[in-house]
């Protein structure tokens, strides 16, 4: 069978991966906790389901336009007035199906082979793929030691003329990090003078903790043309499985990306845009109690993992995940996480997958209970000073490792 070089390049997802080995042992009995992954268990909106219901129920559910119906556009746009300050119209906005598509409709749109696309470790595990599957070239600024925010002056220095783009990922995945107002204005102000794309992936941009608000990328600059903002209702509203994002930036590029999308998948599902623009435009209750709900269960996590003197944990200021330093364990990532699995029954991803070594990525999504369970058999796992005995389920274990 022949298959391109390029797909031969291209790696299998790690956490979509660790999402089928962890449901396998689960359908074997095995007690496993799941901290790998990356959804909200908060169900969707009142009024998504209502409107999908009707929706589904009338009989109607068609082909859309290619970007998106009237109405998700104007959900999009309401949003972003609400978030941003800033007012757009509907030939700014392209609606995808999740904002994984959003952001690769604008690589394909912007970005030619050899050409060069920046972006902070830790990054998303997706992105170094997403840039070569459009041939260009990924290109990792790597953060201080103990810091998860980049410097200005690093992104400065990785910049050439095959530059098309930086990525800032803020509220963070992999590290729950909240980049600092100060770095998105610089950011803003130098891609404009430089003539290169800034593209925010906001995705997790309301899922901000201890009363803090992550920082719009609007208003630093004369005009923002160049500006991309990606987002979607995936994390938000808990609405994974209806696969809605979209993307807001200058109509002539917006252009762009909706041909190529029409070649591609055509237009969003009909069913999942009538439920995600309820959801945009509904009550926002649900927000701020998956904030508030996620804010407790970060505090709880950190508090197990402060136990085990090997593992430094920097708090993180949003989204459901963290990133803590496992380096004092001396195992490389992947080890470390095959081991803990092994031994704990925990799922965690590897911090080299996002482009940093010596880290795990733990989320604390789930149910507050299983989070702690799982920070309390990594402990276990991994300190010496831990009680030898531990239950896995209903199975009594003794650590005979350390």
């Amino acid at each position: 069978m022949n298959i391109s070089d390029l797909s031969r390049r291209i790696s299998d997802s790690r956490t979509l991966q660790l999402n089928a080995q962890a449901g396998k042992l689960k359908e074997e009995g095995q007690p496993v906790i799941h901290l790998g992954g990356g959804e909200p268990q908060s169900p969707m909106p009142p009024a998504a389901q209502k409107a999908s219901l009707e929706k589904v129920q009338s009989g109607k559910v068609k082909y859309t336009p290619v970007g998106g119906t009237k109405a998700m556009k104007k959900a999009v746009l309401s949003y972003t007035e609400r978030q941003y300050g800033k007012t757009f119209k509907p030939e700014n906005v392209l609606v995808s199906g999740g904002a994984k598509q959003a952001l690769y409709n604008f690589l394909m749109a912007a970005v030619n082979p050899g050409d060069e696309v920046i972006f902070p470790a830790p990054y998303w595990v997706s992105y170094p793929d997403m840039v070569r599957l459009v041939g260009g070239k990924p290109v990792i600024v790597r953060p201080q030691p103990g810091q998860f925010e980049p410097r200005l002056q690093d992104i400065e220095a990785a910049v050439t003329d095959k530059t098309r783009a930086i990525i800032l990922n803020s509220p963070n995945n992999p590290s729950g990090e909240v980049y600092s107002e100060a770095l998105i204005a610089e950011a803003a102000r130098f891609c404009e003078k430089k003539g290169i794309y800034l593209v925010m992936d906001d995705i997790y941009h309301q899922l901000v903790f201890d009363g803090m608000k992550a920082p719009a990328c609007y208003g630093f600059t004369k005009t923002d043309s160049f500006i991309v903002v990606i987002n979607g209702i995936s994390k938000l509203y808990g609405m994974t499985g209806f696969r809605i994002g979209w993307a807001v930036g200058n109509p002539e590029l917006v252009a762009v990306m909706n041909r190529l999308q029409g070649q591609t998948t055509s237009c969003p599902s009909d069913l999942s845009q009538t439920a995600a623009a309820a959801a945009l435009d509904g009550p926002q209750d649900c927000v701020g109690e998956l904030r508030a709900a996620l804010q407790d269960t970060r505090n709880a996590l950190a508090a197990e993992l402060a136990k085990c003197s090997r593992i430094k944990l920097r708090m993180p200021k949003g989204t459901f995940y963290s990133l803590p330093d496992f380096s004092a364990c001396g195992m490389s990532s992947n080890e470390l996480c095959a081991f803990l699995l092994e031994k704990a029954l925990v799922v965690t991803v590897p911090g080299s997958e996002f482009g940093m070594e010596g880290h795990l990525r733990l989320s604390y999504c789930g149910p507050k209970a299983d989070v702690v369970e799982g920070a309390r058999r990594i402990c276990w796992a991994l300190d010496p000073a831990a009680p030898k005995t531990i239950k896995l389920g209903t199975k009594e274990v003794t650590r005979s490792w350390l």
